[in-house]
């Protein structure tokens, strides 16, 4: 089994966990200390990393602190990771679900308008503790 369809099969993204009744997620109270996402795919996005990886529909600003390059969106902000299952991408613990999913997707847009085939993974990070 391919990583990317056992990281599915776990986090119930597969079609697999439909089958065996994996209830469904309810994210409407979830803020940025309960999840992050993961990119995953054959994706390449060093040579336009900042145009690619940021949303379009909302303005943002770079900053770089503690050594990492921080996404401000309004009075929120998001980073990445390389990890070997993907692109890790995490948020501050304050950020809605929803806005967070706008950004992750509007992303995801930009990457596959490359010819790119990318996807979005949300990780519920109470289950998770590392990609290590």
């Amino acid at each position: 089994m391919k990583l990317i369809d056992f990281i599915k099969q776990k986090l119930g993204l597969s079609p697999e966990s439909v089958e065996n009744n994996t209830p469904i997620i309810d994210r409407i109270g979830w803020t940025g200390q309960d999840f992050e996402f993961l990119i995953v795919g054959e994706v390449n996005v060093l040579s336009d990393f900042d145009q690619l990886m940021t949303p379009n529909s909302f303005e943002w600003t770079k900053t770089h602190k503690n050594g990492w390059d921080y996404y401000q969106v309004g009075q929120d902000e998001f980073s990445y990771s390389f990890e070997e299952p993907g692109i890790q991408m995490t948020f501050n613990d304050e950020i809605s679900f929803d806005k967070a999913k706008k950004i992750g997707d509007e992303v995801i847009l930009n990457i596959n308008s490359t010819g790119q085939n990318a996807e979005l993974l949300i990780v519920d990070k109470r289950k998770v503790h590392g990609f290590n």
